[in-house]
């Protein structure tokens, strides 16, 4: 989280993400989308774009958009990891194509190769009942002060990680926990927020398809 002045007190104006694998810190890939420059974190400017070129509501904006939710971290945020499934759209939106009317070629539609006949929480939950996850190793302080790790290269699209500081929204000292999620309820609510988690391989059953084991610093969308 990178405040405009660098310190605790500015408004915050960036979100950034970035992984650390096998001791090797790699940056957030760049947006590569006809009709949208290359971005590789959340900015204002990004989520104008974003949404213009999805053809989206720009809801996070009318809601005064990353200064307001700096606001709101400010004021104390609880970090949320659960196990879930979608009762509303069989999170569709997430891994398949969406919406299923639309054509998979418009930019924003495609999100996934999961057929739009999947997700569906009675097969999930009928298959998967036991599901559960552990998000480990979870900490939060100043950019650089959470991880450790050496520079490498990544495939095309994605820029050289570094290890170097940025300025950040939070002064706190290095703190780590962890949590274990079990199946979701029908009325779980989706929250997807990190300041930094390594987790396993998520239930193949519930992600499709399943991502690395990484570090996550912060995660966020418009």
């Amino acid at each position: 989280f990178i405040s405009s002045d660098g310190t605790a007190n500015g408004d915050l104006t960036e979100i950034r993400r970035l992984y650390v694998q096998n001791g090797v810190v790699i940056q957030n890939s760049k947006t590569i989308i006809p009709g949208l420059d290359s971005y590789d974190s959340v900015t204002g400017a990004y989520c104008d774009a974003q949404k213009t070129a999805f053809g989206d509501t720009k809801q996070f904006q009318a809601k005064g958009g990353l200064t307001a939710m700096g606001k709101a971290a400010k004021n104390g945020m609880v970090l949320v990891l659960s196990v879930w499934d979608d009762h509303a759209v069989n999170m569709l939106w997430l891994d398949s194509t969406y919406p299923t009317t639309a054509s998979a070629s418009t930019p924003g539609v495609a999100r996934g190769t999961c057929a739009t006949t999947s997700g569906a929480p009675t097969d999930v939950e009928a298959n998967a009942p036991n599901s559960s996850v552990t998000y480990s190793n979870i900490r939060f302080g100043e950019i650089g002060s959470t991880y450790t790790g050496t520079t490498g290269s990544t495939s095309a699209g994605t820029s050289v990680g570094t290890t170097s500081a940025q300025p950040t929204t939070t002064s706190a000292k290095p703190t780590s926990t962890s949590t274990t999620s079990t199946a979701p309820a029908s009325t779980a609510t989706q929250v997807k927020w990190a300041v930094e988690l390594a987790t396993p391989d998520p239930p193949s059953a519930l992600l499709d398809p399943p991502a690395p084991t990484a570090t996550l610093t912060t995660a966020s969308a418009c």
